[in-house]
């Protein structure tokens, strides 16, 4: 079978973004976003707290 290269979504688009996940988010509910993205929040907050606990002087030199 034969795949029409037109019918087929682009995967990123002139300025290089990745469509498919954009695609992606507007396929979940409003409730399901938001879980999503606050998932992503904690990560970045484990990832924070976990290198400021293992380097006490990072966090130092950021308070100042």
């Amino acid at each position: 079978m034969m795949v029409d290269p037109e019918a087929t979504p682009p995967v990123y688009n002139e300025d290089g973004v990745d469509l498919t996940l954009i695609r992606w988010m507007l396929s979940l509910t409003p409730a399901e976003r938001i879980a999503t993205l606050q998932a992503h929040i904690d990560f970045a907050t484990l990832a924070r707290e976990s290198r400021r606990a293992r380097e006490p002087q990072a966090r130092v030199d950021e308070d100042r």
